[in-house]
């Protein structure tokens, strides 16, 4: 799980000799609302039904049924329903560094090296209704597959899958070999900075001259920029991430929603409850009763 004090997600996906692992994720009744996070992991997720809201390093897009979102290695993102509508996607999550060989042949050197240091990187969609598509499914489809069955050889399979997706990436020529927009950089760095201090000082004031002044702006300037990457202001997010975590003591602890007000930053019990009703469409007191 991510560590709810920071950016980065510390899950153990998979184990040590085999560091992957397929999460299938059905969102029919309950709304998805995967907020921002990065990993060391790449990130292959298949849309099985949608539609699904993604914004990656700041780029919003929206991907339908069929469609294959990539998240590549330290990527910051986050994941939402449309609206109410229902949704089911199937993720694969591995470590780059399993695609390593020990002798560095043509293969390591011009894709598998790069993948790893991020000087290559996955496209950001791949499409439904391209040729290629239907090539790339079989494979994931075949993944899902093994990962489920766990029959002798899986974990080879598994990967020789991932490198079939690899190849075709390659062969249509969709890897990005210069980064650009798409790749982790200076303002990202920035911004994953500002929400790790507000993921550390979520339980006191935080202000805004703080933030601007931890990435050396002024106060004007980075709310701009924070909101430009984001999607909302610093405002915003101070109180949806402490809303979120105040859902998570309601639903682990048997406490007062006075009590995981206070503790989550809000010294007012009804703006509080405000909050919480507008983001979680109950009151906390209904929100505690689903659990105790």
């Amino acid at each position: 799980m991510k560590n709810p004090d920071t950016l980065k997600d510390y899950t153990i996906h998979g184990t040590g000799d085999c560091p992957l692992h397929v999460y299938n994720q059905y969102y029919t009744d309950r709304i998805l609302s995967v907020y921002y996070h990065w990993h060391k992991e790449i990130e292959l997720i298949y849309v099985e039904k949608g539609p699904v809201d993604i914004i990656v390093n700041g780029i919003p897009c929206q991907v339908k049924d069929g469609d294959f979102i990539c998240i590549n290695s330290e990527e910051l993102h986050q994941l939402h329903s449309v609206g109410n509508l229902p949704s089911i996607h199937h993720a694969l999550v591995f470590l780059p560094d399993i695609l390593q060989f020990e002798y560095p042949d043509a293969a390591q050197t011009h894709y598998i090296n790069p993948l790893i240091n991020q000087s290559l990187i996955l496209p950001r969609i791949i499409p439904s209704d391209a040729i290629y598509g239907e090539k790339i499914r079989t494979a994931f489809l075949e993944i899902l597959r093994l990962f489920e069955s766990r029959t002798p050889g899986w974990y080879l399979g598994v990967k020789s899958c991932i490198y079939q997706i690899l190849t075709i990436l390659i062969c249509e020529n969709l890897l990005i070999t210069e980064p650009g927009i798409h790749h982790p950089d200076y303002k990202t760095a920035l911004v994953k900075k500002s929400m790790q201090y507000i993921h550390e000082h979520y339980q006191q004031k935080i202000y805004l001259e703080e933030l601007a002044t931890n990435v050396s702006m002024n106060t004007q300037y980075f709310c701009r920029f924070f909101k430009s990457i984001v999607g909302k202001t610093p405002v915003a997010y101070i109180n949806h991430y402490r809303i979120t975590q105040a859902a998570r003591l309601l639903q682990s602890e048997n406490i007062s929603v006075t009590e995981a007000g206070l503790r989550t930053g809000f010294e007012n019990p009804s703006y509080f409850i405000k909050l919480f009703k507008a983001q979680s469409h109950m009151t906390p007191s209904d929100y505690k009763k689903l659990f105790y």
